[in-house]
């Protein structure tokens, strides 16, 4: 049985970027930011994906790391920021991601952390009773997306899953109000709530705590609540610092992320020690 880390199941993608009407192309998804952040901060990820041979991931990813689902597609996304707001297109997009399909591939392997996170509700949910003694973290965000001709909406109400089965919920103001979040944490142990440059709100045992995060130059947003949230699963999981270190340092990395165009600028653990020591 190989033991590994973190296993995220949701799909890669193929990012467009439009940033004052600057165009840039990139591999995305919260599976490729969450390698990247693996692979920067020294753990295994493996990643759950669909992928079409058309997304040639090779450069950026181990293609031995991939547990992939074939496809004629893969899912492209148009990310448009303009004055500090995000629109979304989705230009491709597959169906879903089988486990049936992939079941025999997940026989020998062992995760610590299983993190769903899907980009547009394109996982099959026999995928939440996988792996019972694993750590389980949620990334909402992708549950909350639904698609409009092209154009990518968020749902008003909270998907019907089940969230007890989480260790952790991570939402961001993006994807869902507060109030939400509060009622996510009658049945999550923890709850992170990221709100950009305002920081972050940790709800657990029924108390809400404020983190302020890092005043930065924002080249490109893109990803950096992925690396936020793979960044907190980390430290506070694998690593076992206390609440407050993790929060902290976990902002100090998806800060400094957003200074880069795509994952250029994910930091290296060092460097985030420099600024949380600073």
């Amino acid at each position: 049985m190989n033991t590994i880390d973190i296993l995220t199941i949701g799909n890669l993608t193929e990012d467009i970027n439009i940033i004052n009407n600057n165009v840039y192309k990139s591999i995305g998804g919260t599976s490729f930011y969450a390698y990247k952040v693996a692979e920067k901060l020294g753990y295994d990820l493996r990643i759950i994906t669909e992928i079409s041979d058309k997304l040639n991931v090779s450069k950026k990813i181990n293609l031995k790391k991939i547990i992939s689902q074939n496809t004629q597609l893969h899912t492209i996304f148009e990310n448009t920021y303009l004055d500090g707001k995000r629109s979304q297109k989705v230009l491709n997009k597959p169906g879903k991601i089988k486990l049936k399909n992939i079941s025999k591939k997940l026989e020998n392997i062992d995760p610590k952390i299983i993190f769903y996170c899907p980009i547009l509700n394109e996982l099959d949910s026999s995928f939440f009773n996988l792996f019972n003694k694993s750590i389980k973290i949620c990334n909402l965000q992708g549950f909350m997306r639904k698609t409009v001709n092209q154009s990518i909406l968020i749902k008003i109400n909270l998907p019907n899953i089940n969230f007890k089965i989480f260790d952790a919920v991570i939402l961001s103001e993006m994807d869902t109000n507060f109030e939400n979040a509060l009622k996510i944490s009658s049945y999550s142990k923890i709850v992170c709530y990221t709100m950009g440059k305002k920081g972050v709100k940790i709800i657990i045992d029924n108390e809400i705590i404020a983190f302020k995060t890092l005043n930065v130059i924002n080249n490109d947003e893109t990803g950096a609540g992925d690396v936020w949230g793979t960044s907190f699963i980390i430290f506070y999981y694998l690593m076992k610092k206390d609440l407050n270190e993790s929060v902290s340092l976990s902002n100090i990395s998806a800060s400094l992320s957003v200074t880069g165009i795509s994952d250029k600028k994910i930091p290296k653990y060092n460097e985030i020690l420099k600024h949380y020591n600073a």
